[in-house]
C-alpha cells in the first residue's frame, strides 16, 4: 500500500514539475458558423496485418515512386498518417503508433503513443491519446512530435523534442495541462515552429467553438525544460491551419476557412511578439469560391468517408509565401491549394493570392484529405486520397515546378492502390508530405490505403522533382563601355542542382550568338569573347544547358560601343637625308600608344629602318613621322606602318636614293 501511494505521489510530482506557468490569455471574438465537431478516432482490436513490399506505380517523369509500408493497422480508426523528413531518417505517426525509418525503408523503431507503456508514458500519459502530429524544425534540426490527450475531464498537449537530427537518440517529453485555458475536450491539434517559438494549437468545444494557441519558448525545450509560455484563446471559431516557418517571417501565420454554403474569402491571422505580449492581426483574403466538402464515394460500397469541413489540413511558409491546402466542393469534393504572398504583413503591406488551383483528375474523381509543401526551389508537392464510384480509395500525389504556368499542378499520380473497398469507418483524417532537408527537393509522403478486410496500412513514398536544367545564370560580368574592333571578355556562371556538367551560350545583342562553351563543372565560370563592328548599345545575355534542357536567358549586361581610333597613313615624301609621312586618326576617339616604322628595302646603306612608339593622335588630328639619317645609292621600296590595338595601316611607295637625297615616286599606298 505504501509503495502504491508513493508511486501516485511521484507521478503527481512529475506532472507538476513539467507543467508550465501560463502567460497572458488574449480573448478574441471571431464570428463563425456552427459546424459538426471533428470526432476523435476510435479503437478496435487489431484484426490482422497485411504487408506490402514495393510500389509498381510510375510517375509522369518515367521514374518509379520508391515506397514501402509504414505502419500497419493499429486498431485505431482513422489512422491520421503524418510524416517528417530529416537528413537521414523519417519519423511517421498514426493514431496508435510512432515509428522511425531509414530512407531505404528499414524500420529502426516503433512504439505505441497511448497509455502508460507508450511513447509518452514516462510523463504520465495514461489516457486517451490521439490526433498525432510530427514536424522537422528547420531552425534547430530537431524532430518535434505531439498529440492530444483527454482524460478525467482534462486536456493535455503531449510534446516530444528529439535531442538531435537522429530520432533514435533521446527525446525530451512534456505533458502540458491546458484544461484551465480552454476546457476538457481538446481535439484536432497542430504543431508549428518559427525561429524562436514552438506553437501548439487545438480546437475546444465547451461553451462554443474555441481555438487555443499555446506558445513555448523554443530554446529551453531543446534541453528538456520549459521556459517562457504564452497563450491565446480565439473564441467563435476553430480549426486553423498553422505552418512550419522556414527562415524568418514577420509573424506566425494561421489560415481559417469559412463554413457558409458558398465562400469567397479565407481569413489570415498573424501573431506578433509571441513570447512577449502576443498580438493578433487578421486579414480577409478573397479567393476562388469554395463550399463545404462532399463525402466521397468509392468503388464497391455505399460507405462514404466523413470529410467534416473545409479546414486547412496543411500549410507551410517558405520564401515569402504561405502554401496551404484544404478539400472543398459540395457536389464533388476536390483538393484546393493556394500560394499566398504574405508581403511583410502585418508589419507593412497586405497579403495577396498569388496562385491557386483544384486537383481534378477527371469528371467523377474525388480528391480529399490533402497536404502540401514547397521545396527550397519554388517547386511544390501534394499528397491526398483519391476515389470515385469506379475506384477504391488510393494514395495519390501531384507536384509542380516553379516555372510551370500559375495555378497548375502536373499530372496526378496514384502512389498506392487499395485492393478492396473500405467499410471500416472514417478515412484519413489527413495525410502527410515533407520536404527532405538534405537536398531541399525530394518529397516524402505518408498516406493510408486498405489491403482488404476493412483494415488500413500506411504507405511511405518518395517523389523527386524531375532532373531540371541548370539554374538561370546571373547577369554576365564584363566592361560597360567599348570601341569597335576590340574583342571583349564576359564571364558567366551558374549551378545545376544535380551537379550535371553545364554549357553556356552568349547572345551578343547584335544578331549573333556564341557557340556552346563547355561543358564545365557546375559552379565553374566560363568566359565568352566578342568584337562589335558598329556603334551602339548592346545587351549581352547568357543561358546554360545540361543534358536535360536549357535554362532561361539571364538578365542582360549593357555595353556601349563607340567608333574607336582609325589610323590612315598619308603620302610618303622624300628629301635630304630623310623621308617622312603623316599618320592621321580618322576615328572618333584618341589613338594612344601608336607604334610606327619606316623601312627601306634596297638602295640604303645607312638608315634602313626607323621605329617609334607611344605616339598619341587625337581624333581628327595627324602627326608627322620622320626617318633617321639615310645614305645610299639605288632603287628602294619605302614602307611606312602604323598600328594600335584597335587597327593598323600600311603604305608603300617606290623611290631612289642618291647618296644623301631620297626621291619618292608619287602614288603607291596600300
Amino acid at each position: 500500500m505504501k509503495k502504491k501511494i508513493l508511486s501516485i505521489f511521484m507521478s503527481i510530482l512529475i506532472i507538476i514539475t513539467i507543467l508550465p506557468v501560463s502567460g497572458t490569455v488574449t480573448m478574441i471574438e471571431v464570428v463563425g458558423t456552427e459546424t459538426t465537431p471533428h470526432q476523435p478516432p476510435t479503437y478496435d482490436t487489431v484484426q490482422g496485418i497485411v504487408r506490402d513490399t514495393k510500389s509498381g506505380n510510375r510517375n509522369p517523369f518515367g521514374r518509379s515512386d520508391f515506397g514501402f509500408v509504414g505502419i500497419n493497422y493499429t486498431g485505431w480508426t482513422p489512422p491520421d498518417p503524418i510524416i517528417a523528413a530529416g537528413p537521414e531518417h523519417l519519423v511517421v505517426m498514426t493514431n496508435g503508433a510512432i515509428a522511425f525509418f531509414q530512407k531505404n525503408g528499414i524500420k529502426d523503431f516503433q512504439d505505441e503513443i497511448e497509455d502508460s507503456y507508450g511513447f509518452w508514458g514516462v510523463v504520465g500519459a495514461t489516457n486517451f491519446v490521439f490526433d498525432p502530429e510530427v514536424i522537422y524544425d528547420p531552425h534547430t534540426a530537431r524532430f518535434m512530435a505531439m498529440a492530444c490527450e483527454r482524460g478525467g475531464g482534462n486536456s493535455y498537449f503531449l510534446l516530444a523534442v528529439s535531442d538531435d537530427s537522429n530520432p533514435n537518440g533521446d527525446w525530451y517529453k512534456f505533458r502540458l495541462d491546458v484544461t484551465g485555458l480552454a476546457g476538457g475536450d481538446i481535439d484536432s491539434p497542430n504543431i508549428c515552429v518559427d525561429s524562436q517559438a514552438v506553437y501548439l494549437s487545438a480546437d475546444f468545444f465547451t461553451g462554443g467553438q474555441k481555438y487555443l494557441v499555446y506558445i513555448l519558448e523554443k530554446e529551453p525545450l531543446l534541453s528538456g525544460s520549459i521556459g517562457v509560455t504564452r497563450d491565446m484563446l480565439i473564441t467563435g471559431s476553430q480549426s486553423y491551419g498553422i505552418p512550419v516557418i522556414h527562415g524568418d517571417a514577420p509573424a506566425m501565420y494561421m489560415i481559417e476557412h469559412f463554413e457558409s454554403s458558398t465562400n469567397i474569402k479565407v481569413r489570415l491571422h498573424a501573431i506578433t511578439d509571441p513570447l512577449g505580449s502576443p498580438q493578433q492581426a487578421t486579414y480577409d483574403l478573397t479567393v476562388p469560391s469554395y463550399s463545404p466538402p462532399e463525402d466521397p464515394p468509392q468503388k464497391g460500397t455505399t460507405s462514404r468517408p466523413e470529410t467534416f469541413d473545409s479546414r486547412f489540413w496543411s500549410c507551410v511558409w517558405r520564401d515569402g509565401s504561405l502554401w496551404a491546402t484544404h478539400h472543398q466542393g459540395t457536389t464533388r469534393v476536390k483538393a484546393r491549394w493556394y500560394e499566398i504572398k504574405t508581403n511583410n504583413w502585418p508589419i507593412s503591406d497586405v497579403p495577396e493570392l498569388y496562385q491557386s488551383g483544384d486537383i481534378d483528375p477527371g469528371p467523377s474523381v474525388r480528391t480529399f484529405f490533402t497536404t502540401i509543401t514547397p521545396d527550397g526551389y519554388g517547386n511544390a508537392a501534394m499528397c491526398f486520397a483519391r476515389s470515385s464510384p469506379n475506384e477504391y480509395i488510393s494514395i495519390a500525389r501531384c507536384n509542380r515546378l516553379s516555372d510551370d504556368p500559375l495555378g497548375t499542378m502536373r499530372e496526378v499520380v496514384i502512389v498506392k492502390n487499395s485492393s478492396a473497398p473500405y467499410n471500416g469507418g472514417r478515412w484519413g483524417d489527413y495525410s502527410g508530405v515533407s520536404c527532405d532537408p538534405s537536398d531541399n527537393r525530394t518529397f516524402w509522403m505518408h498516406g493510408e490505403y486498405t489491403p482488404g478486410g476493412n483494415l488500413w496500412n500506411t504507405w511511405i513514398s518518395r517523389c523527386t522533382t524531375p532532373n531540371q536544367p541548370p539554374n538561370t545564370p546571373s547577369t554576365p560580368s564584363g566592361p560597360d563601355e567599348g570601341i569597335t574592333g576590340i574583342e571583349y571578355d564576359f564571364e558567366a556562371v551558374t549551378t545545376d542542382f544535380e551537379e550535371d556538367p553545364i554549357s553556356y551560350m552568349f547572345d551578343w545583342g547584335d544578331g549573333t550568338q556564341s557557340e556552346w562553351i563547355g561543358p564545365t563543372p557546375s559552379g565553374t565560370p566560363v568566359v565568352g569573347s566578342h568584337t562589335w563592328d558598329n556603334e551602339g548599345e548592346y545587351e549581352v545575355k547568357v543561358k546554360a544547358k545540361d543534358d536535360y534542357g536549357e535554362s532561361n536567358w539571364s538578365l542582360p549586361h549593357y555595353i556601349e560601343i563607340v567608333t574607336g581610333p582609325i589610323l590612315d597613313i598619308g603620302a610618303i615624301t622624300g628629301g635630304l637625308f630623310k623621308v617622312s609621312a603623316k599618320i592621321k586618326n580618322i576615328g572618333a576617339t584618341t589613338a594612344t600608344g601608336v607604334q610606327w616604322s619606316i623601312k627601306l628595302e634596297g638602295g640604303a646603306f645607312i638608315g634602313k629602318k626607323t621605329e617609334g612608339t607611344g605616339l598619341v593622335i587625337p581624333a581628327g588630328a595627324k602627326e608627322t613621322v620622320t626617318s633617321n639619317l639615310i645614305l645610299g645609292f639605288g632603287s628602294t621600296m619605302i614602307t611606312v606602318e602604323a598600328s594600335i590595338v584597335e587597327n593598323s595601316d600600311t603604305r608603300e611607295q617606290s623611290g631612289y636614293v642618291f647618296l644623301f637625297f631620297i626621291k619618292v615616286n608619287p602614288g603607291g599606298g596600300i
